[in-house]
């Protein structure tokens, strides 16, 4: 933690040289960030944070953000990123969006460079802490071992905001561009597992992604609406680890992840201190490997509830009920189990409750539990004595913000 605290100050300190070599004024510019380390623990399956059936501290991240405003309209950030998540990123320290932004009009703005990825309502503020009650949001729309590639797009994009009188305002982004995907990744880590480790990827070919969303801030005082879209179509050059039909160790394949399709529903209603929120979410994707396994065509769904309250200054508590179908054709795990694997890695149910502890403007404790059913976003590698339907997992994480 010392090593990644220390190369991102590096990181600012050199940002902070290179704007005074350009002459711009320094003071001028925003600077906040945010490091939280985190503990996980599990009664049954190791989940997220490497081996948390023995209670692991790899949950931590470290962000460092900049803007400046060189104009009315024009403004440019950027936000440097490390975080350790089990045996996803280890502390490296990544550029995790940077971009600049013109607002011509309220109606019409310009984004370009490595922008923030409008998916759902919360994943553009995801890595900020002080936002939400919860250590970890739903897992059923904001899968953390997608979060990586997911916070931004590389590309351009147009937004506004357009007033639609006594209906209230309407809020838009289209994006055009493609992602980051490391073969390091967590969607790598995805993808071997549902090779059953037989095989690792040694690259992502990503084709163009498209995106969009759009916002409704009703006349109901509180009350907003939205939904978003991606789409994209993705290759991978994988390597055998085993033996694979014909094939022997060693053997490089391409995987194809075609016509990739996302869609989130989204609503929330905040009334004085507490806030209401339900998203839904639904994966299309066709899935094949040249010459060896055909393509086939998987739906996947996700939902949540979720309420939160404050009670006072410094306590808020907030809860969330979770949902996920990895196969909506086969949501009882009847074809798991006829391949020879447990039904309830077709599903997965989480119940969650979180304190939130606010002791001064920067200083957040955050203490959670989860009551989970079923093992669909449980990695097998990370478990390979097996996964267990039934279990529990506990959390706390403390945040500095500034």
């Amino acid at each position: 933690m010392k090593k990644l605290i220390v190369t991102c100050l590096s990181f600012a300190i050199t940002f902070l040289n290179i704007l005074n070599c350009h002459a711009i004024e320094v003071a001028d510019i925003d600077i906040h960030g945010f490091i939280s380390q985190g503990y996980m623990q599990t009664d049954n399956n190791n989940y997220l944070a490497g081996n948390t059936e023995k209670g692991s501290f790899e949950f931590n991240e470290f962000g460092i953000n900049f803007g400046k405003e060189l104009t009315e309209k024009l403004r440019l950030g950027l936000q440097l990123f490390a975080r350790d998540l089990g045996d996803i990123g280890n502390g490296e320290v990544t550029l995790d969006w940077a971009y600049g932004d013109y607002r011509w009009k309220d109606w019409l703005g310009f984004r370009a460079g490595k922008i923030k990825l409008p998916y759902g309502f919360y994943n553009e503020t995801r890595d900020i802490d002080a936002l939400r009650t919860n250590i970890l949001l739903p897992q059923s729309v904001y899968n953390d071992l997608q979060r990586d590639t997911l916070v931004a797009i590389q590309g351009a994009g147009i937004y506004g905001e357009i007033p639609v009188g006594v209906f209230g305002d309407l809020s838009y982004q289209l994006q055009i561009g493609t992602f980051d995907v490391d073969s390091d990744s967590g969607i790598a880590k995805v993808t071997e597992a549902l090779g059953r480790g037989v095989f690792e990827v040694e690259k992502f070919n990503i084709d163009t992604a498209y995106v969009g969303s759009l916002q409704w801030s009703t006349p109901l005082d509180g009350l907003r609406v939205g939904g978003s879209y991606l789409t994209l179509s993705l290759d991978s050059d994988i390597r055998t680890n085993y033996p694979f039909g014909p094939l022997p160790a060693g053997s490089s394949l391409v995987a194809d992840f075609n016509d990739i399709t996302n869609y989130v529903a989204s609503a929330e209603y905040t009334w004085n201190d507490l806030v209401l929120a339900a998203e839904y979410t639904r994966q299309e994707l066709t899935f094949g490997i040249d010459n060896v396994l055909p393509e086939d065509t998987t739906k996947s769904e996700g939902y949540y509830l979720s309420a939160s309250y404050r009670f006072t200054d410094w306590l808020q508590v907030g809860t969330y009920y979770s949902v996920y179908y990895a196969n909506i054709e086969d949501k009882d795990g009847d074809t798991l189990e006829a391949q020879g694997l447990p039904d309830h890695g077709a599903w997965q149910k989480d119940w969650a409750l979180t304190t939130r502890f606010d002791l001064n403007e920067y200083w957040t404790i955050k203490l959670e539990g989860h009551m989970l059913d079923g093992t669909a976003q449980v990695v097998s590698i990370d478990n390979p004595k097996g996964t267990d339907e039934d279990w529990f997992m506990y959390a706390a994480k403390i945040t500095f913000s500034f």
